[in-house]
């Protein structure tokens, strides 16, 4: 009995020296992180205002950490491609992700299935900016607000087109969301992108187009189109007089803005998890990253936990799924 007594103290003792090695090495990892360079994952080619706002994400968190944060651009499958090398990458703080909560949470909606496990395989770090969407149209076509969409609309259904960016992107949500909840039918044009989209609209081969704020705002400046909305929660202070879709069309909760953050593979150490939170802190504070957002219309967001940032994931993951399935929007 004394002798298996014996062992239990020593294996406990054992036990206790292995965790405290284990956590005393979890803190070296933390006390020389990074040592080398980061990788940041953009889900976007290379141009667009995700990628250019990533972008200067990399180059504030370069300041930040004291270590080069190389952007690497991997577009498709509406942000799966770079998505799934993110899953599969090691938990070790050198492989994170910039991509839109829109775009990550309704892929497993849209698409039936995705490579990876998008609530268990990638973990949202910070929520970091909202940016909305411009409703604009071509100065020739006869409605010239919301109201006058939507009674028309409704006089002749399915007559009125709207482009989108892309099938299942946000443009086409708020597509989706406004002729749902105004109870009107319209085409969904999906194009490639959103200057192809865009310079249709400009041609008036389509009337109407949910685009990217800052695609739309040089032409609704330069009066090549009219600005009828803005898909956000507030007016946005470069058009002050530009209602919101809510506002304007009377269709209360209705939102639909772009909203990105930063990602990294699920079990990160925490002491690397924290450093990597604190140098997200720091680019959102910092004035170039307030002037990009501010430029194309958006929003700072400084959900800067991954559990604050985890619960807001969720509860978008649940509203944008509905839309989704409200909307029966599938994958090309």
């Amino acid at each position: 009995m004394k002798y298996s007594i014996s062992r239990v103290i020593i294996n406990i003792a054992l036990g206790i020296n292995l965790i405290c090695c284990f956590q005393g090495d979890l803190w070296a990892q933390a006390d020389s992180y990074p040592s080398r360079p980061i990788r940041l994952i953009i889900t976007w080619p290379v141009g667009g205002f995700a990628d250019t706002l990533g972008r200067t994400v990399a180059n504030q968190l370069t300041t930040s950490l004291g270590q080069q944060v190389v952007v690497e651009n991997r577009g498709g499958a509406n942000g799966m491609i770079g998505a799934d090398a993110v899953a599969k990458a090691a938990p070790d703080g050198y492989t994170l992700m910039f991509q839109s909560i829109t775009s990550h949470a309704i892929n497993p909606t849209m698409y039936g299935k995705t490579p990876y496990s998008t609530e268990k395989d990638i973990v949202p770090l910070a929520v970091i900016a909202s940016v909305p969407l411009l409703l604009v149209e071509n100065p020739n076509f006869p409605p010239k607000n919301i109201a006058e969409l939507i009674t028309l609309a409704k006089k002749d259904p399915d007559a009125i087109a709207y482009a989108s960016f892309g099938n299942g992107s946000a443009s086409h949500l708020a597509g989706a969301l406004f002729t749902n909840q105004a109870g009107i039918k319209m085409i969904h044009i999906p194009y490639k992108g959103g200057g192809p989209a865009i310079t249709d609209t400009l041609s008036g081969q389509t009337p109407l187009s949910f685009s990217a704020f800052g695609v739309a705002l040089p032409h609704v400046r330069s009066g090549k189109l009219n600005a009828l909305a803005t898909t956000g929660p507030t007016r946005s202070k470069l058009l002050p007089d530009v209602p919101t879709i809510e506002e304007a069309g009377n269709l209360k909760g209705y939102e639909m803005s772009i909203v990105y953050a930063v990602w990294a593979p699920a079990g990160i150490p925490t002491p690397i998890l924290n450093k990597i939170s604190k140098a997200l802190d720091q680019v959102t504070a910092s004035s170039a990253f307030k002037e990009k957002v501010a430029s194309d219309g958006g929003e700072v967001m400084n959900i800067n936990t991954p559990a604050d940032s985890q619960a807001y994931f969720q509860k978008e993951m649940q509203r944008l799924s509905k839309i989704v399935k409200d909307g029966n929007i599938k994958a090309d």
